[in-house]
């Protein structure tokens, strides 16, 4: 049974998450780790990223997507803030809790915009 409220969509295959996470909520501790992955599937609510480490439910997490890591485009990446809410073999369930959907629609349509150039350069050679 899905438990989510909205849909979530597959992303480009070359689309990185990184998030640095808290201890656990009450442990009273400054530590973090930092996980890096590849993003599976996003939508408005969260996200799941693919990585073979763990994290702590529920944390705090600062998170940064870049939709093209290879280009460094600023356009291409957002920051926002979440929580975990899962571990599973393949990665870990993020929940946003602060992000700017207006500018996740701006990196993707950055990333479709840069696609569609790349594709038209590859058939026109211009």
């Amino acid at each position: 049974m899905n438990k989510r409220n909205n849909t979530r969509s597959q992303v480009w295959p070359d689309t990185t998450a990184t998030i640095k996470v808290a201890e656990a909520y009450g442990a009273g501790s400054r530590r973090h780790t930092i996980i890096k992955g590849i993003v599976q599937n996003l939508g408005a609510n969260g996200f799941f990223i693919k990585t073979d480490e763990i994290a702590p439910v529920p944390a705090r997490a600062d998170i940064v997507i870049d939709f093209d890591p290879e280009s460094k485009i600023p356009a291409m990446t957002i920051r926002a803030e979440g929580e975990t809410v899962h571990n599973s073999k393949g990665g870990i369930g993020i929940r946003f809790t602060n992000i700017d959907l207006n500018k996740l629609q701006k990196c993707i349509v950055a990333k479709m915009n840069k696609l569609e150039e790349e594709t038209k350069y590859k058939l026109t050679g211009e």
